[in-house]
């Protein structure tokens, strides 16, 4: 058995090396800000590119064309600007402060109106904003862990506590209905709109530091501060797989599922990009991306059905990467 045990870890080492030195990098596409980002997003159809500079500049981008979709005039942002969020049908623009969200339409390159929004701590500040699919519910977390359920439609706001930290991850179901969130109190909980009851939650020993599901919301990825790396249904949160590696320690922050393929894509606090199989867990390789400035991350990632993934990262760079490269593995 322990002759086993030293064999699989050797192949896995080797494995994991095979990968490192594959060339997925397809290049920089483009360079979309000069200024490091405090926001950075691609689009869910990835046509569109949302940036927020240290200036606070707020712009859309067209991917394509690396031309300028909408820029939010200086004197109607709302500032401190904190959140930045595209809507999934690219029509929507949401931008946060510390207690108020604004609302712009991008295609009518507009501004909306703005609501304000207050934890049960009154001095509580927004932590994260997430916009239903079809543009009707808003998420408002904030500092204190609690949590805004606003229907736009109506302006109808229910707020329950779910959590006992910030809360830094929310994603909308497919339907708008169902959301999940994750915490730093290390808790990610499974939620119907305009309920304070779970439908689940599980309890990681430390903060979530990265938390997606894929495009069917059938399945999620979580990691906490430590070494608690899962990928569970979103039915009940049973375990469909553990992430393996040989490292005693690795940093999670962006995540991506892969569609038609059973890969993971995930960030490290720095230059790094892994990929993963969902099937057995096993690290493919880690890649190093292009960057300006030393410490430059991750901060989005779009994936498309043949094969490409795109990263965005803090230094404004768009990266292609080739996945159908991994078949020579």
């Amino acid at each position: 058995m322990r002759w086993y045990t030293v064999i699989t870890t050797l192949f896995l080492l080797l494995l994991a090396g095979c990968g490192e030195n594959l060339k997925l990098s397809e290049g920089v596409i483009h360079q979309f800000e000069q200024e490091p980002l405090l926001v950075g997003q691609i689009s869910d159809d990835g046509r569109l590119l949302l940036t927020v500079t240290l200036s606070e500049q707020v712009t859309v981008w067209r991917t394509a064309s690396k031309q300028v979709e909408y820029q939010i005039p200086q004197k109607q942002l709302l500032k401190p600007v904190r959140h930045a969020l595209l809507s999934k049908d690219n029509s929507l623009l949401l931008v946060a402060n510390y207690d108020t969200l604004g609302i712009w339409s991008v295609s009518g390159r507009s501004f909306i109106h703005k609501v304000q929004f207050t934890g049960v701590d009154p001095m509580a500040t927004i932590s994260h904003i997430a916009l239903s699919p079809n543009n009707g519910r808003v998420l408002i977390a904030m500092t204190d862990g609690s949590l805004n359920m606003a229907d736009l439609n109506t302006r109808l706001n229910n707020r329950f506590k779910p959590h006992s930290r910030p809360i830094d991850f929310m994603a909308f179901g497919k339907q708008g209905e169902l959301f999940l969130t994750g915490a730093q109190d290390g808790k990610v909980g499974l939620w119907q709109f305009g309920s304070p009851k779970s439908l689940f939650e599980k309890e990681f020993a430390h903060r979530v530091t990265s938390l997606t599901t894929d495009s069917d919301f059938s399945r999620f990825f979580v990691s906490d501060g430590l070494n608690a790396q899962h990928v569970k249904t979103l039915v009940g949160g049973e375990e469909v797989v553990k992430l393996n590696y040989s490292a005693r320690f690795k940093v999670f922050r962006q995540s991506q599922f892969i569609p038609n393929a059973s890969l993971l894509a995930t960030s490290s606090s720095k230059s790094h990009l892994s990929l993963w199989d969902t099937k057995t867990g096993d690290e493919l390789g880690t890649w190093t991306i292009a960057t300006q400035r030393e410490g430059a991350t991750i901060m989005s990632m779009h994936a498309t059905k043949t094969g490409k993934l795109y990263t965005l990262n803090s230094d404004a760079m768009l990266q292609s990467w080739d996945l159908n490269q991994l078949k020579t593995l």
